[in-house]
C-alpha cells in the first residue's frame, strides 16, 4: 500500500559543467526531489535540472507607475515585483523603451537564487522564501535587508510576489518562513551577518510585499546555527540542500506527472468481428479495413496515445480470401499478429542544419514531405562554405527518406544563393536564416532572413568589419511564395524558378520591423480565430503582428513584444517561434541562453478559438522552466536543443523537428537536425524528450487483433 504522504526537498546545486547542463544559471535554482516510499532514496525531479528561477529585475528606466503591474507587460515574472526593490540601479535604457518593449541584458537583469525554502501558506498553497543573488551567484545587495517571495498552487507554476523587505542592514542569511497556527500568524526566522538569530512576524505573508516589516531578536532560536548539510547529504549530486517538507500523495503525483519521466506500461487492439455472409471483392474490402486497425498505448502518468500497426500481411490476405470463398464459419475467431509502428529517426537527423522545419504537404494531391533549414557549416550560418551561401530544399515521400541517412543531403536543392536579388533588387549575399514553410493564402510559402552585405558604417557612424561582406545586422524578414499555373494548380517546388522573388515584410506604411537595430529574423504564422499573426525575433524577444494572407509583405497592425528572456535559463534572447493548436490551446515554443550548448526551448500558451488578442501580452501565459533542454537522449547527451518547429509524419502523429549542437572535446561544430514524436501527456503538456523505449517499450510492441466471424 502506498504511503499517503511523501517527503519533499528542495536544493539548489554546486555548478559543475556546462555540458552536463549544470552551469551557474541553472545549478542557482530551485530543484525538487521526491524521497522513493520503497527504497528511501532522494529522487531527483526535472532530470535533476531547476524548476524555480528567480527573474529579471527591470531597471528603473522601464519602470512606469501608472500601468497596473508596474512595469512592462512583455516582461510578466519582473512585473510584479514590489516598489521597495523592483530595479537593479539607474542605468540608461535602450531605444526599445520608446517603443513600449524592452531590451534583454539593457533593461532588465537577470537574477539567481540560493538557500530555497519551502513551507505552507496558510490556505495550504505552497511558499518559497530565497535569497536573491546576482546572475552567477554574487550579492546582488538585497540580501542585506530583503528575501525573495513566491507562491503556488502546486509548484508546477509561480506567481512572484517580490521581494519581503525587512527593517535590518545586518544581512538576511537563509531565510525560513513557517505559519504559527496557534498564533494565526507567519513567523519568519534568519540570521544576520554576525550570526545572531533574527524574526519578523506578520499576519499576512503576500501581503508583506512592499512594506518594511519591523524585526526583532528570535527568542525562540538555538544559541548555535544549525550545521548545513554537506554538499550531497541526500545521495544527490552535486546539491545543496534547502529543507524538506511533507506533501500529500496526490500532490506527489501531480509533481511526479509533470517533471518525473512517462514510459509506456501497456498496448492494446480491441476486438473486431468480419460479416460472415459477405463474399467476393465486399470481403476483401471489409479485410483491407481491417489493416487500418491502430492500436491504444497506455503511459504511467495516465496518458494515452494512438499508433499505426504493421499486421501481417500474410494473415490478412488469407483471411480475405477465405472471407471471399464463404470458408469462414460464424462463431469462428481468427488471430491476425502485428507490431506497433514506430519511426525512429537517424541521430543526427540532417547534420549542419539548424532551425530545420518539416512540413507535410500535398502537391495537387501528392503526398510530399519537404524539409529546409539554415545551412550552418562549421558553425557558420552567416557566410558558410566560402561565400556560397544557399537555401538548400530536400523534398521525399517520406520524413526518413529527407535524411542524410537516406540520400536526402546529396538530393538537396538550392532554392537561393549566393547573390540572387530581392524584390527591391538589392543582392542577398548572407545567412538564408530560419526558412520555415507555410501555406498562407493558398499558397506554400517560405519565410526566411536572408543577409546583405555591410556598409562601410554602422547606423552609429563607427566602422563596419563586416563592410563589402554578408552582415547579419542587415537581415530582415523575407517572404517567397510558390506560383501556379493558369489553371490554379502547384508548380513543382523542386524548381527555383517557380519561386517568386523574395520581398522584405514590411510594417505599416512600408517602415522596417525593427527600428532599433535594424535585424529581424526567425519568422512564423499563427491563424487563430480567422485571424493571421507573424510572431518573430527582434530586440531579443518574440514579437506579434497581425497581418492579411492576401497581401503576407505587410503587417496590418503595429508590432508587441509578447515573449521576453528574464530568466537565467532564457537568457538574453527568445526566438524561433512556432505555434501548435491542441485542445482549446496555443502552444507557442521559442528558445533562449544564445546559440551553442546552453540553448533551451521555452514555452508560452494562449486560449485558442476563443478570438482572444494574441497581441496582447496579458493572453499569453509562460512555463517557469525550460520545456526542452540539454540532456540524455536514447543514451547519448544531446547539447544545445531548440529552435523547434511542429510537423506530422506519415500516421498523422506529431512530431517535433529542431536542432542541438555539435560538441565534441570542447570544440563547437555547429548544428545538427533532429526528428522526434511529440507524446500528451495527461496533463495536456507536450512532452518532446521522450525516449524510443518510453514512446513503446519493446515488450509491449508485438500484439495480436482478433477478429470474430458474426
Amino acid at each position: 500500500m502506498m504511503p499517503k504522504t511523501r517527503s519533499l526537498l528542495c536544493y539548489t546545486r554546486v555548478a559543475t559543467r556546462r555540458e552536463e547542463a549544470n552551469n551557474d544559471d541553472i545549478a542557482l535554482s530551485m530543484h525538487l526531489a521526491l524521497r522513493s516510499p520503497l527504497t528511501g532514496a532522494w529522487e531527483p525531479l526535472n532530470e535533476n535540472y531547476g524548476i524555480f528561477f528567480a527573474a529579471a529585475v527591470p531597471v528603473s528606466g522601464t519602470y512606469d507607475s501608472s500601468a497596473p503591474t508596474g512595469c512592462r507587460r512583455a516582461c510578466p515574472a519582473a512585473a510584479r515585483f514590489a516598489d521597495a526593490d523592483r530595479f537593479d540601479g539607474d542605468r540608461p535604457v535602450s531605444e526599445a523603451v520608446a517603443y513600449g518593449a524592452v531590451m534583454p541584458g539593457v533593461d532588465v537583469t537577470l537574477k539567481s537564487l540560493t538557500d530555497p525554502h519551502l513551507f505552507r501558506l496558510a490556505d495550504g498553497r505552497f511558499g518559497v522564501a530565497a535569497t536573491r543573488v546576482a546572475r552567477g551567484g554574487d550579492a546582488d545587495g538585497s540580501e542585506r535587508s530583503a528575501f525573495l517571495l513566491a507562491v503556488s498552487r502546486d509548484l508546477t507554476a509561480y506567481d512572484r510576489l517580490g521581494m519581503v523587505v525587512l527593517d535590518t542592514a545586518a544581512g538576511v542569511r537563509r531565510p525560513q518562513v513557517a505559519y504559527d497556527d496557534a498564533a494565526a500568524r507567519y513567523v519568519i526566522r534568519w540570521r544576520d551577518d554576525e550570526g545572531r538569530p533574527m524574526r519578523a512576524l506578520c499576519d499576512d505573508i503576500t501581503a508583506a510585499v512592499g512594506r518594511v516589516l519591523p524585526v526583532e531578536a528570535d527568542p525562540d532560536a538555538p544559541e548555535r546555527e544549525p550545521e548545513r548539510p554537506a554538499v550531497g547529504a541526500y545521495g544527490i549530486a552535486d546539491a545543496v540542500a534547502g529543507n524538506v517538507i511533507t506533501v500529500s500523495a496526490k500532490e506527489a503525483a501531480v509533481l511526479t506527472s509533470r517533471f518525473g519521466r512517462i514510459y509506456n506500461t501497456g498496448a492494446s487492439v480491441r476486438p473486431y468481428s468480419l460479416d460472415g455472409s459477405l463474399r467476393g471483392d465486399d470481403a476483401r474490402a471489409a479485410v483491407a479495413a481491417l489493416g487500418k486497425a491502430c492500436a491504444d498505448l497506455s503511459y504511467s502518468d495516465g496518458s494515452t496515445a494512438v499508433r499505426a500497426v504493421d499486421w501481417d500481411r500474410a494473415a490478412l490476405d488469407a483471411l480475405a480470401e477465405d472471407a471471399a470463398a464463404g470458408r469462414l464459419e460464424p462463431g469462428r475467431t481468427v488471430a491476425v499478429p502485428g507490431r506497433v509502428r514506430q519511426s525512429v529517426y537517424p541521430v543526427p537527423f540532417a547534420v549542419e542544419r539548424a532551425d530545420p522545419s518539416v512540413f507535410a504537404w500535398k502537391f495537387n494531391g501528392e503526398p510530399m514531405f519537404l524539409f529546409i533549414a539554415t545551412d550552418d557549416t562549421d558553425g557558420n550560418c552567416v557566410d558558410p562554405n566560402g561565400g556560397r551561401t544557399h537555401m538548400p530544399l530536400r523534398v521525399a515521400s517520406s520524413i526518413a527518406e529527407l535524411s542524410d541517412a537516406a540520400g536526402g543531403r546529396d538530393r538537396e536543392i538550392d532554392l537561393l544563393t549566393c547573390g540572387d536579388l530581392n524584390s527591391e533588387g538589392r543582392a542577398m549575399t548572407g545567412c538564408f536564416w530560419a526558412p520555415e514553410l507555410h501555406v498562407i493564402g493558398g499558397r506554400l510559402s517560405v519565410l526566411f532572413m536572408p543577409c546583405f552585405d555591410g556598409g562601410a558604417e554602422n547606423p552609429d557612424g563607427t566602422p563596419n568589419d563586416r563592410a563589402g561582406k554578408p552582415d547579419m545586422w542587415t537581415g530582415r524578414c523575407h517572404i517567397m511564395q510558390l506560383r501556379k499555373d493558369a489553371d490554379g494548380r502547384d508548380l513543382d517546388p523542386r524548381d527555383p524558378a517557380n519561386w517568386s522573388v523574395p520581398e522584405p515584410i514590411l510594417g505599416l506604411g512600408g517602415a522596417i520591423l525593427n527600428p532599433v537595430q535594424r535585424i529581424s529574423l526567425d519568422m512564423t504564422v499563427i491563424n487563430d480565430s480567422g485571424r493571421w499573426y507573424y510572431a518573430w525575433q527582434q530586440v531579443g524577444s518574440v514579437w506579434i503582428a497581425p497581418f492579411d494572407p492576401a497581401s503576407p509583405a505587410q503587417l496590418t497592425g503595429e508590432p508587441t513584444q509578447i515573449v521576453v528572456p528574464e530568466f537565467a535559463w532564457d537568457n538574453l534572447i527568445a526566438e524561433g517561434p512556432n505555434a501548435f493548436v491542441h485542445e482549446g490551446t496555443i502552444y507557442l515554443i521559442y528558445s533562449g541562453s544564445l546559440v551553442g550548448i546552453d540553448y533551451t526551448t521555452g514555452l508560452v500558451t494562449a486560449p485558442a478559438g476563443r478570438g482572444v488578442d494574441l497581441t496582447d501580452p496579458a493572453s499569453w501565459t509562460k512555463l517557469d522552466y525550460p520545456l526542452q533542454k540539454s540532456g540524455v537522449y536514447n543514451g547519448e547527451w544531446q547539447l544545445g536543443t531548440g529552435h523547434g518547429m511542429w510537423s506530422h509524419d506519415e500516421d498523422g502523429n506529431l512530431i517535433y523537428v529542431f536542432h542541438n549542437a555539435e560538441y565534441e572535446e570542447g570544440r563547437y561544430g555547429g548544428r545538427d537536425a533532429q526528428v522526434r514524436r511529440v507524446h500528451w501527456s495527461a496533463e495536456g503538456m507536450p512532452v518532446l524528450d521522450m525516449q524510443a523505449d518510453e514512446e513503446l517499450d519493446p515488450a509491449y510492441a508485438g500484439m495480436t487483433m482478433y477478429v470474430t466471424v458474426r
